[in-house]
This record gives structure tokens, sequence and C-alpha cells, in this order.
């Protein structure tokens, strides 16, 4: 229903909850979580924070052996990566970080969540306020997210910062295309047969016809 009565304007500047792709500074850690998908895949979600209430999400989920990642090596690299990127974070956040050696994805992620919860730090009972500088960018999809890349967060402590912006970091949002749904062919009007001295004959209403 549209109605002269209930139309309205806004005159007010558009404010996302998503923070701006970039190198942002004055960063805190806001959350971090251990959840699993309605499917079963577990997969670790850290939420940094700025200033003005704007967020970022890491997600990191189990590496598995596909196309690309064929042999036990691979699958150990890829595995090395990852943890690094959680172990930069807690670098990051508490300028160092215990050792661990574990045999799961499950028991790295839960013990990432541990070592960045929300405990009391202090007899103060603060949490962990340590400002950081965290790179951003667009995923594929177009969608903002923490970028993996190289140093992407670092104390805002560090004089020259080690974060750099890559030519692979999405900084401009992607076009993605509308999709034109396909034809159901079952909508497909079907020609009219019509019979003439016992030759059938189908009169085609295809726009795609040629005139002979």
């Amino acid at each position: 229903m549209y109605s002269t009565k209930t139309a309205t304007t806004s005159n007010e500047e558009f404010t996302s909850s998503y923070m701006p792709v970039g190198i942002n500074e004055n960063i805190t850690l806001k959350e971090v979580s251990v959840e699993k998908t309605p499917n079963g895949r577990d997969f670790i979600r850290i939420v940094f924070e700025n200033e003005n209430g704007q967020t970022a999400e890491l997600t990191e989920w189990k590496n598995e052996k596909n196309m690309w990642i064929t042999t036990d090596e691979d699958l150990q690299k890829r595995d090395n990566q990852q943890f690094g990127r959680l172990l930069q974070i807690i670098d990051a956040v508490l300028g160092t970080h215990p050792e661990f050696e574990g045999n799961s994805f499950v028991e790295m992620i839960n013990w990432v969540k541990t070592v960045l919860s929300f405990e009391p730090v202090d007899e103060n009972k603060q949490p962990y306020t340590q400002k950081l500088r965290l790179k951003v960018v667009y995923d594929k999809k177009g969608f903002t997210k923490v970028s993996t890349l190289g140093t992407f967060v670092e104390p805002m402590s560090v004089t020259e910062s080690q974060i750099k912006l890559w030519k692979n970091d999405l900084l401009e949002r992607p076009i993605v295309a509308d999709k034109e749904p396909a034809a159901d062919p079952l909508s497909v009007v079907a020609a009219p047969v019509t019979e003439t001295g016992g030759m059938v004959h189908t009169t085609s209403t295809g726009a795609d016809d040629l005139p002979f």
C-alpha cells in the first residue's frame, strides 16, 4: 500500500554497523566464540570493534583436502598458516602467547578461545582493552572481513606499522551482477497442431523462427 499520508523522507546520514575497509586504528577485541553450523562444521569467530561500535569479523574453518590441497604436506602447511593467523591476534592483544600442542582443529580453536577469554585480567575486573590496528577488506561477495594476508593486526603501540595493503586485498566492493533466472521449461506454451490434407503442421510462436 502506498499513501501520501505515510510516505517518509530521511535526511540523516546512513551509518554502517560494519567497520570500513582499510587500516583501522584504536580497535579492540570484542568477542571470541567457538560455534557449530547446523551441518556440524566447527569454526571460530573473532569479532573486533572500533570506537563507533562498528565491527569486523574473522572466521576460521577446519582445512580439508580438495583440488588445491591434495597431500598431507599441503594440508599441514594450511594448518600452520591458519594457526599463525590466530597467534598473530593473541600476540597483538596479549603481547605473547603460551605454548600449545594439539591434535585436532576443535582442540586448537577452543584453546584460542580460552587464551582470549574475557576473564578478568586484574583486580579491577577489567577486560582486555589493548588498542589495535586492524586491516579490513572486502570478500568476493562484497562483504567486509578482517584481512588474512600478511600482518593484519598489531598493537597501536607499534610506531612503525608492519601492516601493508597488498594488491590482492580487495579495497573496493566487487560488482556482483544479478543472475537472470533460468526460464521454466514447463512454462513454455506448446505450439498449436493442425492437420491439412493428411499432413500434420506445427504453428511456431517463437521469435527466432526463420521466414522460410
